[in-house]
């Protein structure tokens, strides 16, 4: 337990949802934390937001995503596990409008996966439906109050289930899971991580991994 994430690696010093700002988290953190988006010709690329000038990323080609963007395409583009020197916690960002796509999408990262990482989402249809076919483990993104009642008889049915829950919903009154599953998202005060981590919390995800 007492696992520090680096949120889309080391974000202050180099460009979010990179191969090099994640493995130079790596360097420091226990895991890395990315968000992963798969393209219309279905490549999955590290990217957090779902539009590039507009559009949607499931809408773009991955040649068309690289006219938009002012990095090099290899450091978002994910075709190998061996690109990421550690463990990390996938994000799927997922689009329940492109249904046949998402498919692809999460049969593409399962394979792409490793026992020790994490595949999470906000789409906790997507997790759940999908949790028998995971190699590694799984959870879902919390940042309701009122999703508190349901993740919970959740974690009383599915003892593996991995909770990533908001900073402030964590400290809600209302917060009665397992913490040994939780993963608290986004602390970026120094004492602030370490006293969420002596709540016996599994691990903490933070933009200032470089300075703990």
């Amino acid at each position: 337990m007492r696992k520090i994430f680096g949120h889309r690696g080391l974000p202050q010093i180099y460009i979010e949802n990179t191969i090099k700002s994640l493995n130079k988290a790596l360097e420091i953190c226990d895991f890395v934390e990315t968000d992963i988006r798969i393209t219309k010709d279905e490549q999955l690329i590290f990217y957090h937001d779902p539009t590039i000038e507009n559009k949607k990323i499931e809408e773009l080609t991955l040649s068309e995503i690289k006219t938009f963007i002012d990095i090099d395409i290899s450091e978002i583009h994910f075709v190998s596990r061996d690109q990421i020197k550690g463990r990390a916690n996938f994000e799927l960002k997922v689009n329940k409008e492109e249904s046949e796509l998402n498919k692809i999408f999460i049969n593409k990262v399962t394979n792409l996966t490793k026992q020790d990482d994490i595949i999470s989402s906000f789409d906790w249809e997507t997790i759940l439906n999908n949790r028998e076919n995971f190699k590694s483990r799984y959870g879902i993104l919390i940042d309701k109050e009122n999703q508190l009642f349901e993740s919970k008889a959740i974690s009383n049915l599915d003892p593996k289930l991995m909770f990533m829950v908001e900073k402030e919903i964590f400290y809600s009154r209302n917060f009665e899971l397992p913490k040994e599953r939780c993963v608290v998202w986004t602390v970026n005060d120094s004492d602030e991580i370490m006293n969420i981590l002596n709540m016996n919390v599994y691990g903490v995800v933070t933009d200032i991994g470089d300075k703990l």
